[in-house]
C-alpha cells in the first residue's frame, strides 16, 4: 500500500493509528487520529478515494464490534457455563424443599419485584440486527457481516416500539411459566398431600410502553385504552388456548367447556373494543361509539381476574395432578399477568401534578420547608375527599394531563381489569406535597386501593433530601394509611438522569443512601410493610448498566447489604428493575436470553447467599462521602461548565440518531444540557469518545487521601466494583479523539490547508471555511473540556496504575483501536464536507435562506436538512423524473421547453453530501456497539 494513500482495510487502519502514535515520543502534541483523518480528508479532496469508498472499512470495523458485542451479551448471561439456569434453579427449590412445606409456601409465594420494559429511544439498530446479535450470542449463527451498514431504525414508531415489547413479553412469560412449572413439579414430588394449596408468585412482568407521558403529548389517552384493551385480547386469547390444552389430556374434560367459550367471547369483545379505540377519537361521534361498546357490553366484558382465578381453581379440584399442577400454574399466570400481556406503569411529571394542586386546589408546594403547609392542606382534602362517578366524556374533555391519568386508571378498573395493580410514576419528583396530589387525586377518582404512587428520585435536588422527602411524607396519618391498604411503600431510582448531573459513580453513591434512608425511615414509621425499590437503568454504563454478569448487574443497582440490612429492620424488600428500549428488550430476544435473564433475577432475590457486612466500604464512612461530596461537586461543576454546555450541544448532535419515537430534547423547561434527555446526553459523550460522566472526576476527587483510595478499592468489593465500571469507560474515553473534533473546527488548519498546493478551488473553499470557523468558538470550548478532561484523567490513569489487576496501558491503547478508527474515518468526511460547503455557489436570498444557512447546517453535521433545501433549488434533471412517463394525457414533443439539469451540480456537491451524511450515521451505529449500547 502507498504509505501515502489512506488505508481500506482494518488491520492497515491499526497499524497506520499505530505508527502515527510512535511519534509522540517526539512531539507530545502528537495526534495519530487527527493525523489519520488528514490522510482521508486530503484523498477524498484530490478525488483518490469517493465516500462511498470508506463504506466498507467502515463496515469491517462495525462487523468487528459487532461480534465483540454478541461476545460480551454471551459472557452477561455466561452462555458459555456448562450449567443450565434452570437446574440451578430446581437444585435451590429442591434444597429450599428439604427445609419443610411451610418454609417452601413462604418462599415460593412470596412478592419479590420484577421486571419492567420501557419504551426508552435505544432503537437505533434496526429489529433485524439486534435479533442477529442475539441470535449470535446463544450460539446459534455464525458471525459474519451485520446488517449495521445496510440501514439504522430511524423510521421507529410508538406502534413498532409497542409491536416489539409486546413480542419480548412473550419470551418472558414463557420464562414464567417454566419457572412455575419448576416449582409445582418439585412441591409435588416432596409435599405430595399438600401442594395443591400453593400460589406460586413470580417476579412479575410490567410494561410503560403506550402509558407513558413523562415528556411526550402524543399518546392520546384513547389510545392507552386502545393498546390496553390490544393486550387483553391478546392474552386472553393466550389463556384460552392454554385450557385448550390442559383440556386435551384432561379426565374430566366437561367441566373446561363453557369457561373457554367464556374467555373466548370475552376476547373477541376485547379486539373489537380495541379496533374502536383505535380510531380518530377527536370525533366525538366515534368516541361514543367506541365508549358505548365497551362499557355496555354486559357479563361478556370480562373484568373480574379474582372470579376466572376462582373459575379455574373450581376445575382443578376435581382434577388428577397432572392436570391440577397445569391449572395452578395458570392461576398464577393470571394473578400475575391479570387482564393484560404485562401489568401497566403510567408515568407522568411531577410538573402536572403541581399544576392541579396549584389551579385547582389554590395550593403552593414550592416552599422551603418541603411544602408543610401544602402537606397539612393535602391531609384534610384526602380525608374529606368522595370518590367521583365519570365516563369516558369527562376524560375527552378534560385538559389537565394529571387529572385525565386519573380517570384512565378508574375506567380501566371498571371496564378493563378490576384488580391488577397499576404503578403510578411520577417524575422529577422533589417535593412531598406532590405524591399527596397524586394520593387526592387517585382518591377522588377511588384508585388509591388499586395504585403504587411512586415517586422517581433522579434529580440532584431529589438525590439529595429523597430521604427526607419519604420521612416527611410518612407522618401523614393519610399517606400511611394509603400504604397500609397498597401493603407496600414503592419507590422509583432513577440512575440515567442522576448519572447526567452528578455523574455514574457519584449517583450510584447517592441512591444506595437513599436506599438506606427510605428504609430506615419505613422501619422506624410502619415496621413490617413491604419496601420496593424499582431501580431503572439503561443498557451503558452512562446510563447505570453494570457491564458484567447479571448478579453483578443486579447488585449494582441494588448492593447486597442493602437486602440483608433491611432483613435487619424487618422491612421485607421487593425489587424492580427496567430493561429500556430496544438494547433493554436484547436480554429477552430469544428463549435462551430471556430464561437466562429471568432465572438471573430469580436467583438474586430468593436464593441469594448469605451476606457477610465484612466489606470496609461501610466501615470508612469518613473516606466514602468524603470521595463522594468531592466527586459530586467535580461533575456539577463540568455540567454548568458553558464549554461542557458547548461540547454537549454543538455539531456532535448532527452525529445522533432517531432512535424512538420520543423526542431527544425535553419539550418544555430550560435550555443547553437540562434540555438534552439522558440517552441522548449519554449518546453524544460516546460519540465523541469522551464519556465524562463515568470516566472522569474520580482522578481529582481524592487527591491528598489518593493512598487511603487505593486501599479501599484494593479491599473494598463495593468500592471495586464502582471502580471497575469507570475503568470500563476509561478504555472508551480518548481524548486524542476529543482533540481531533476540535481540530477539525480549527481555524488555523483550516488557514494551513490553504498553503497546500493544489487547485485554487479548493484552496478557495477552505477559506471560506477558515472565514466561518473563526466567527466560532466551538474549537476554542471544545480544547479547554479536551485540557480539563485530559488533567483528571491523567490523574485517574496514575490511580488505575497502583490498582491490583486493573487493566495496562498497551491493553487500553489496543482495545481503543478499532473506536480510533472510526472517529479518524468520521472526520477526513466532516472535513470534505465542511470543504463542499466552502465550494458552493451563492443563492438568492429570496428562496427565504442563503448559502450562509446552508453552510451552518452542514457545519452542525446537520448534512441532510442542508442537501434538502439545496434541492429545491436545483433539482435533478428533467430525464430523471420517470414517473411523469406514466402520464396518460397527450402530449406534444416540439423541443421548446425550458428545464432544469443540475445533473453535474449534485454528482460534485449533493451526492457526495448525502453519502458523507449516511457513513456519519453508520460510524454513529458501530461506535454504539463498541458500547454496547446507543446513549
Amino acid at each position: 500500500m502507498d504509505q501515502h494513500s489512506p488505508p481500506l482495510h482494518k488491520d492497515e487502519i491499526y497499524e497506520r493509528l499505530k505508527a502515527f502514535a510512535k511519534d509522540i515520543e517526539k512531539d507530545p502534541q502528537t495526534n495519530s487520529v487527527f493525523m489519520l483523518a488528514q490522510d482521508y480528508f486530503f484523498a477524498l479532496s484530490s478525488g483518490k478515494v469517493s465516500p462511498s469508498d470508506l463504506f466498507d472499512p467502515v463496515a469491517q470495523i462495525s462487523d468487528e464490534l459487532f461480534g465483540e458485542r454478541a461476545n460480551h451479551l454471551a459472557a452477561q448471561h455466561e452462555l458459555n457455563s456448562t450449567d443450565n439456569v434452570w437446574g440451578e434453579l430446581e437444585t435451590e427449590l429442591t434444597t429450599l424443599a428439604a427445609s419443610g412445606f411451610d418454609a417452601f409456601k413462604a418462599r415460593v409465594e412470596k412478592l419479590m419485584g420484577g421486571i419492567v420494559f420501557t419504551a426508552h429511544p435505544t432503537f437505533a439498530h434496526a429489529l433485524a440486527e439486534r435479533e442477529k446479535l442475539a441470535e449470535l450470542a446463544i450460539g446459534n449463527i455464525d458471525n459474519g457481516p451485520s446488517p449495521t451498514s445496510l440501514s439504522d431504525n430511524s423510521g421507529i414508531t410508538l406502534q413498532g416500539e409497542h409491536d416489539e415489547v409486546q413480542s419480548t413479553i412473550l419470551n418472558a412469560q414463557a420464562s414464567v411459566i417454566t419457572y412455575l412449572d419448576a416449582v409445582l413439579s418439585i412441591a409435588r414430588k416432596h409435599f405430595p398431600n399438600e401442594w395443591r394449596s400453593l400460589k406460586p408468585m413470580a417476579p412479575t412482568l410490567a410494561s410503560w410502553v403506550g402509558f407513558d407521558l413523562d415528556g411526550r403529548s402524543d399518546i392520546q389517552w384513547w389510545t392507552s385504552i386502545a393498546y390496553r384493551l390490544s393486550e387483553k385480547s391478546i392474552q386472553l386469547g393466550r389463556y384460552k388456548s392454554a385450557l385448550e390444552s390442559i383440556r386435551a389430556s384432561a379426565s374430566e374434560a366437561g367441566s373446561f367447556g363453557p369457561l373457554i367459550d367464556k374467555i373466548g367471547t370475552a376476547e373477541a369483545l376485547a379486539r373489537q373494543q380495541s379496533d374502536l379505540f383505535f380510531g380518530d377519537l377527536y370525533d366525538p361521534a366515534k368516541l361514543v361509539e367506541a365508549a358505548n361498546l365497551l362499557t355496555g357490553s354486559g357479563p361478556a366484558n370480562l373484568v373480574s381476574v379474582d372470579e376466572l382465578i376462582a373459575d379455574i381453581d373450581q376445575i382443578a379440584a376435581s382434577q388428577g395432578d397432572d392436570t391440577a399442577q397445569a391449572l395452578t400454574s395458570l392461576a398464577s399466570q393470571i394473578r400475575l399477568f391479570g387482564f393484560g400481556t404485562a401489568r401497566i406503569h403510567l408515568r407522568i411529571n411531577a410538573a402536572q401534578i403541581q399544576t392541579v394542586i396549584r389551579r385547582d386546589l389554590g395550593l403552593v408546594t414550592e416552599d422551603h420547608d418541603l411544602g408543610q403547609v401544602a402537606l397539612e392542606n393535602l391531609a384534610e382534602k384526602i380525608a374529606a375527599a368522595d370518590p367521583a362517578k365519570i365516563n369516558f366524556g369527562d376524560l375527552f374533555l378534560e385538559q389537565s394531563t394529571a387529572r385525565r391519568q386519573f380517570m384512565l386508571c378508574a375506567q380501566i378498573r371498571k371496564h378493563i381489569d378490576a384488580d391488577t395493580p397499576i404503578r403510578f410514576l411520577i417524575a422529577e419528583s422533589e417535593n412531598p406535597a406532590t405524591v399527596l396530589g397524586a394520593l387526592y387525586l387517585a382518591r377522588q377518582y377511588g384508585v388509591e386501593d388499586l395504585l403504587d404512587i411512586s415517586p422517581l428520585f433522579e434529580t440532584p435536588e431529589a438525590l439529595e433530601n429523597g430521604g427526607r422527602f419519604i420521612s416527611r411524607l410518612l407522618k401523614v396519618s393519610e399517606f400511611r394509611d394509603y400504604v397500609r391498604t397498597r401493603g407496600q411503600l414503592s419507590i422509583q431510582l432513577g440512575f440515567s438522569d442522576a448519572g447526567r448531573f452528578i455523574g455514574q459513580v457519584a449517583a450510584d453513591l447517592a441512591i444506595e443512601r437513599i436506599q438506606n434512608h427510605i428504609a430506615t425511615s419505613l422501619a422506624e414509621t410502619m415496621p413490617g410493610i413491604s419496601l420496593l425499590f424499582f431501580n431503572t437503568h439503561g443498557e451503558s454504563i452512562g446510563r447505570g448498566a453494570y457491564p458484567s454478569n447479571f448478579k453483578m448487574r443486579l447488585r449494582h443497582v441494588l448492593p447486597a447489604r442493602m437486602p440483608w440490612r433491611c432483613e435487619r429492620l424487618g422491612v421485607p424488600l421487593r425489587h424492580e428493575v427496567s430493561f429500556q428500549g430496544g438494547d433493554g428488550y436484547l436480554h429477552f430476544a430469544n428463549q435462551p436470553l430471556s430464561d437466562s435473564t429471568y432465572a438471573a433475577f430469580i436467583k438474586e432475590s430468593l436464593f441469594a447467599e448469605d451476606y457477610e457486612d465484612t466489606d470496609p466500604f461501610y466501615k470508612e464512612s469518613s473516606l466514602v462521602w468524603d470521595f463522594y461530596r468531592a466527586l459530586r461537586i467535580w461533575h456539577e461543576h463540568l455540567f454548568e461548565d458553558p464549554d461542557y454546555g458547548l461540547l454537549l450541544g454543538d455539531f456532535a448532535g448532527g452525529f445522533l440518531l432517531n432512535a424512538g419515537s420520543r423526542p431527544k430534547r425535553r419539550q418544555k423547561g430550560p435550555a443547553g444540557p437540562r434540555s438534552l434527555r439522558a440517552i441522548s446526553h449519554n449518546a453524544t459523550l460516546q460519540q465523541l469518545s469522551a464519556l465524562a460522566n463515568t470516566a472522569c472526576g474520580i482522578g481529582s476527587a481524592l487527591e491528598r487521601d489518593i493512598d487511603d483510595l487505593v486501599s479501599l478499592i484494593d479491599e473494598s468489593p463495593r468500592m471495586r466494583a464502582l471502580l471497575e465500571m469507570a475503568l470500563f469507560a476509561r478504555v472508551r474515553t480518548s481524548i486524542p479523539a476529543l482533540r481531533a473534533y476540535a481540530s477539525v473546527y480549527s481555524p488555523s488548519f483550516w488557514v494551513a490547508c490553504t498553503k497546500r498546493n493544489e487547485e485554487g478551488d479548493r484552496r478557495n473553499a477552505r477559506a471560506m471555511v477558515y472565514r466561518v470557523m473563526k466567527s466560532t468558538s466551538t474549537h476554542s470550548a471544545m480544547m479547554q473540556c479536551a485540557d480539563h478532561l485530559s488533567i483528571d484523567l491523567g490523574r485517574f490513569d496514575q490511580l488505575i496504575s497502583r490498582l491490583q489487576d486493573a487493566p495496562s496501558v498497551t491493553y487500553r491503547h489496543e482495545a481503543r483501536l478499532p473506536i480510533h478508527a472510526l472517529h479518524a474515518l468520521r472526520q477526513g468526511a466532516m472535513m470534505r464536507a465542511l470543504e463542499i460547503a466552502g465550494s458552493l455557489p451563492a443563492i438568492s436570498s429570496r428562496h427565504g435562506f442563503d448559502i450562509d444557512d446552508v453552510q451552518n447546517l452542514i457545519m452542525q453535521m446537520r448534512i441532510e436538512e442542508a442537501v434538502q433545501l439545496l434541492k429545491t433549488l436545483f433539482p435533478k434533471a428533467a430525464h430523471e423524473y420517470q414517473e411523469l412517463n406514466e402520464l396518460t394525457e397527450e402530449r406534444e414533443e416540439r423541443g421548446d421547453l425550458t428545464t432544469s439539469d443540475y445533473t453535474a451540480l449534485h454528482a460534485e456537491f449533493l451526492d457526495p453530501l448525502m453519502d458523507i451524511q449516511t457513513m456519519i450515521h453508520k460510524i454513529s451505529l458501530a461506535i454504539s456497539h463498541a458500547h454496547y449500547a446507543y446513549g
